[in-house]
């Protein structure tokens, strides 16, 4: 069977392969002189010696420069879910989970807001409803969290993404890309394959050369690598049978190639090598019986050559046959070192769907839907052509091209004079000395002409080169708006409609290759599961930075049924353009540089959202102890404020009772020197008018106004101690209220 697909892949390998070899030649700037025969030869013959060269100009390369440069931009978003027929059952039940933790901790909080004892801690939760719907969108099956961490490593250990702008390179130039998938040294391995190495069969209906009937990779090695691949399973006859094979010179590593290089030269020191995968047919056996025991059916695979037992047979059993498919491999060194043909242990095979077995060789072709398949570099040679061969034009017109010449006689130089004397003149002077005396020449001015040596089609060319870059432009998508060259007259709404329709024409391919990404990416994960049967601790680090701890238990892994799927890059793309815009708005509307520093380095969408949720959240919190701080301040200048009324009242009082005071002492002792000078009058008046000798007038008694004058003299020194009392209570009151504006428990002013 092996050697029928190896004889199909080689009737078939020297017209396609020279073909590929073509687009590569192409895209690195070979000339193919069969392309240009009919310019350099075009009468039959050709020329030598010819003022002009044929050269190439790159046309097809920097546009494909170009889109490896934006798919190495391009962010690899992928998810991986669960797909095992409990997934739901096992959703259904953490949810129910997480409904009654919710309820039973939004009870915990009333008991706690009624004052009752209940030992639990209170804490801050969403309503039932929003837990419910949280929940929908947060849930992850721990197997799916699982495939998302194993999946997350491989791609950093195999490099992967470097592997896919490879192989998308190949996609651009021959339309064709190649993956290979396999198992080695405990790893799930992942490599890009050379188009011009593969070959395969596959029904017209399919997309994948995974899914068709055969794939083969050929390579070429040194008898030295052979070795150290499989000397252990070939032997000493047929090492030295390969190390005899180096030199033979049957065959080359540049046999299908028309261009003579390096690697012509080490050619016969090569070993073919030829690794076959294939499906053939493989008979399974489904015995149905019921269990003793329990009662119950139960199902039972078996292998091919199975009896059915009697006693099962009377119990009820029955068996049923069915041919399922199943991949093979082969490894065959030139053509008859066979060094294994055996089936793969990891035949992929759902459940579901045991006949599925995938190649572990997979590839997608651009656009071969009844018809040849073509590529970007296909499209672009009739461009590239028509450049070289205007730029050939170009040359060989600037080469004719000699300007206005003018036709003098040389019996015109004067005599006595040589050429170089008057060619002096003439460029000196802008004179030309004549002598039309000389003896034996007759001259006349009718005799100067001047002759127009000047190409004038120089400009067309040009104009023709303009119109071949914008034919290409048009035809590959890529305008000079993507590549940056952007007019000063056009508007900024101009240049990006410019680039967004560019953009639609190269969505095709980069669409159709990132269903290869999601199915080689399914692959690696899929092998993982063979590879890391005994388990797996490792540690990786996530696209932020941190250090993520790899831990794979074999009994769940090997159970677990994922699937992994591969967003739209060009969504993301524009996502993560207005992520950024946002981040710089974030930027000038204070957020901290770090946090803006740390969004700008995601190149996942889903990442960004997330670290901008989590700032949003952190700014939120701030805002909130902001205004709880501001609200803080705003009560302990209103409790100042009332303190400072309280207090001023209260000094107002003592003031007012001190006054009062004053002044009914000032009235006592008003009323008490009033009573004494109407006491004095009255005893005046009473001597006076007593009846009696007339007698000397009695001496005035200066005892009462003595009194009235001490009287006067206490008032006095008591009001002053009052005035010394009222001072000290007013100072004290100030320096309380100093020492109270200055405290640190009182916001200062």
């Amino acid at each position: 069977m092996s050697e029928a697909y190896m004889g199909l892949a080689d009737s078939g390998r020297t017209g396609r392969k020279e073909g590929l070899q073509r687009l590569y030649d192409y895209y690195n700037g070979v000339i193919h002189d069969l392309d240009y025969k009919y310019v350099l030869e075009p009468y039959g013959k050709k020329r030598h010696n010819f003022p002009s060269k044929l050269r190439n100009y790159p046309l097809i390369k920097p546009t494909i420069d170009l889109l490896l440069g934006e798919k190495s931009k391009r962010p690899l978003n992928y998810s991986v879910i669960a797909l095992n027929d409990d997934v739901n059952d096992r959703r259904m039940q953490k949810k129910n989970e997480t409904i009654l933790k919710n309820m039973h901790q939004n009870f915990v909080n009333e008991l706690s807001a009624m004052g009752i004892e209940h030992g639990g801690e209170q804490q801050e939760i969403p309503p039932p409803a929003d837990m419910a719907k949280m929940f929908d969108r947060t849930y992850k099956d721990n197997r799916a969290v699982l495939g998302q961490r194993a999946l997350t490593y491989i791609i950093q250990e195999q490099e992967v993404k470097d592997k896919f702008v490879k192989a998308w390179f190949h996609f651009l130039v021959a339309g064709e890309a190649f993956t290979h998938r396999r198992i080695g040294n405990n790893k799930s391995i992942y490599g890009v394959l050379n188009p011009l190495n593969v070959d395969y069969d596959m029904d017209p209906d399919l997309d994948y050369i995974e899914d068709g009937d055969w794939a083969m990779v050929t390579n070429f090695m040194h008898p030295s690598t052979v070795v150290e691949y499989w000397g252990k399973e070939l032997g000493k006859d047929k090492i030295d049978q390969v190390m005899a094979l180096s030199g033979s010179g049957n065959y080359g590593y540049t046999n299908y190639t028309q261009v003579n290089d390096h690697r012509e030269n080490i050619r016969d020191r090569l070993v073919r090598v030829r690794t076959l995968y294939w499906k053939s047919l493989q008979r399974i056996g489904f015995l149905t019986y019921y269990d003793p025991e329990t009662g119950a059916e139960e199902m039972e695979e078996v292998e091919d050559g199975f009896v059915l037992p009697k006693e099962l047979k009377a119990g009820g059993a029955k068996l049923e046959w069915e041919w399922h498919n199943e991949v093979w491999r082969s490894i065959v060194i030139d053509d008859d070192i066979i060094v294994e043909i055996e089936p793969m242990n990891n035949q992929r095979a759902s459940i579901n769907s045991p006949s599925s077995g995938k190649l572990p060789i997979n590839g997608r072709r651009y656009s071969d839907v009844n018809s040849s398949n073509i590529s970007l570099t296909m499209l672009g040679i009739p461009f590239q052509v028509n450049k070289n061969v205007i730029k050939y034009r170009l040359e060989t017109s600037i080469a004719r091209s000699k300007d206005i010449i003018a036709q003098l006689d040389i019996n015109l130089i004067p005599k006595k004079w040589d050429m170089d004397k008057f060619m002096y003149h003439i460029e000196g002077t802008g004179v030309a000395w004549v002598d039309y005396n000389k003896e034996g020449v007759r001259l006349s001015p009718n005799h100067q002409t001047v002759m127009d040596l000047s190409v004038k089609t120089i400009s067309m060319y040009v104009e023709l080169l303009n119109y071949i870059d914008a034919e290409w432009e048009y035809v590959s998508g890529v305008n000079r708006q993507r590549r940056g060259d952007i007019s000063q007259y056009e508007g900024k709404a101009t240049g990006q409609q410019a680039i967004v329709q560019s953009g639609h024409t190269t969505e095709d391919m980069f669409r159709k290759f990132a269903g290869l990404e999601r199915r080689d990416l399914q692959g690696l994960i899929d092998n993982s599961k063979e590879a890391w049967v005994n388990g797996k601790n490792t540690m990786y680090v996530m696209p932020d930075g941190t250090q993520e701890f790899l831990s794979v238990d074999p009994d769940v892994w090997l159970d677990a049924d994922v699937g992994v799927f591969v967003s739209d890059a060009t969504r993301d793309v524009e996502k993560m353009n207005l992520a950024r815009e946002l981040a710089g708005s974030m930027a000038q509307a204070g957020a901290k540089t770090s946090t803006v520093l740390d969004i700008l380095d995601e190149d996942n969408f889903v990442l960004m959202k997330g670290k901008i949720v989590e700032a949003e959240k952190i700014a939120e919190q701030l805002q909130q102890a902001q205004i709880k701080a501001e609200q803080e301040a705003v009560q302990a200048e209103r409790a100042f404020e009332e303190k400072k009324h309280s207090d001023e009242m209260a000094d107002n009082e003592k003031q007012r009772l001190a006054d009062a005071d004053s002044a009914q002492r000032d009235r006592d002792s008003k009323e008490h020197i009033a009573r004494l000078n109407a006491d004095q009058k009255a005893a005046s008046d009473m001597h006076r008018n007593r009846p009696g000798p007339d007698l000397p007038e009695p001496k005035e008694d200066k005892g009462p106004e003595l009194a009235l004058r001490a009287r006067d003299t206490k008032v006095k020194e008591d009001s002053q101690k009052e005035t010394v009392r009222h001072n000290k209570a007013t100072e004290k009151i100030t320096r309380e209220k100093s020492a109270s504006s200055t405290s640190p428990s009182e916001p200062k002013k």
